[in-house]
């Protein structure tokens, strides 16, 4: 059973590596193969890894969308994650949980991981960045949600 996609107008999504926007009205792509995806709300950008959580998460994803490139983005998580535990020892079960879903190639759900290691900056910190908290609520950008209306997300949120 394929996996089907609904983008919006302006939608991008990630395929093997490939950047494919929707252009046009609402498309919906079925993917009848195995493949790496990701979604735009999930795509972090280089600029946006702000926070040492960030570059973990921005990391896991290039390892996962550029598989050839594996060996370059294995080493950097692997600094980028023991430097975490290093600064924040409390993180050592979130880490730990990365370093399993990295043993086992388990990429796409060591995102979510990542999305909690982020949250776990955030309520460590106090404070995040507003691309950090678009990441962990599911939003990819251009909506503003009010003050009032803001929430941060549940650890339930990410699995």
């Amino acid at each position: 059973m394929p996996l089907v996609l609904r983008l919006n107008p302006g939608e991008k999504i990630i395929i093997n590596g490939v950047v494919i926007e929707n252009t046009g009205g609402l498309a919906m792509l079925a993917i009848r193969n195995r493949g790496n995806i990701l979604r735009q709300k999930d795509i972090l950008q280089l600029e946006e890894a702000a926070t040492p959580a960030m570059r973990v998460y921005y990391t896991l994803q290039c390892l996962y969308l550029f598989p050839d490139e594996a060996k370059v983005y294995t080493d950097a998580l692997v600094q980028f994650m023991n430097d975490f535990e290093h600064a924040a020892p409390d993180s050592k079960p979130i880490i730990d949980a990365l370093r399993g879903r990295l043993e086992r190639g388990e990429l796409y759900p060591g995102l979510k991981d990542a999305k909690r290691l982020i949250k776990f900056e955030w309520d460590l910190l106090g404070t995040t960045t507003e691309r950090a908290r678009q990441l962990l609520l599911g939003s990819d950008g251009p909506k503003r949600r009010s003050r009032a209306n803001e929430q941060e997300p549940a650890e339930s949120d990410f699995g």
